[in-house]
């Protein structure tokens, strides 16, 4: 328990050495977390949805047909999948940003410490600065490694279920010329 108790501790003062910045990142990383989550889900559905074509024997006129039916599932189902990926790319892009914000932010509260002479301890502003560049710095960078094996992960699982698409839609077609695949 005390140790539980000290572990609160211990972030409490990270949150409050971290400043405004690091709240803000924290915000960030919810919201990229959060797509990339459901990204996932979204994309684990729609590989369901792929699998199952083949469970559900349509019997189809042309190819014009075969291939409409196929851009509709994408236009359907997969556009909403592959619409997120930009926007988490962003975001892990801009989590390093935001850590180099709160850097800057810090060295200013570390260099107001080094110029308010006046005060008796300006040590205690200018390690309080360093200790918040350092934070926020440390905070993009946990953001944005992750973040970018997820979404290069995402990416790549995206492409395997368009190319199982598209390999569906040639075997319907050449089911439908008599070709046996």
């Amino acid at each position: 328990m005390h140790l539980l108790i000290q572990l609160f501790s211990e972030i409490r003062i990270v949150l409050v050495q971290g400043g405004p910045v690091l709240w803000v990142m924290m915000g960030l990383s919810v919201i990229l977390y959060g797509l990339i989550i459901s990204t996932w889900v979204g994309l684990y559905k729609v590989k369901q949805e792929v699998h199952a074509l083949d469970e559900t024997k349509v019997s189809y006129e042309n190819e014009k047909t075969v291939e409409a039916d196929v851009a509709i599932f994408e236009l359907d189902r997969f556009a909403w999948v592959k619409r997120r990926l930009p926007m988490i790319a962003v975001l892990v892009a801009a989590a390093p940003l935001a850590g180099l914000l709160g850097t800057v932010f810090g060295m200013f509260v570390t260099f107001d410490g080094l110029a308010s002479q006046a005060g008796a301890t300006p040590i205690d502003s200018i390690s309080m600065g360093i200790s918040s560049a350092m934070i926020t710095t440390q905070a993009g960078l946990f953001m944005a490694i992750p973040g970018a094996i997820l979404l290069a992960i995402l990416r790549s699982q995206t492409s395997g279920v368009e190319g199982c698409l598209e390999q569906k839609m040639y075997q319907h077609i050449a089911e439908m010329k008599g070709v046996r695949v």
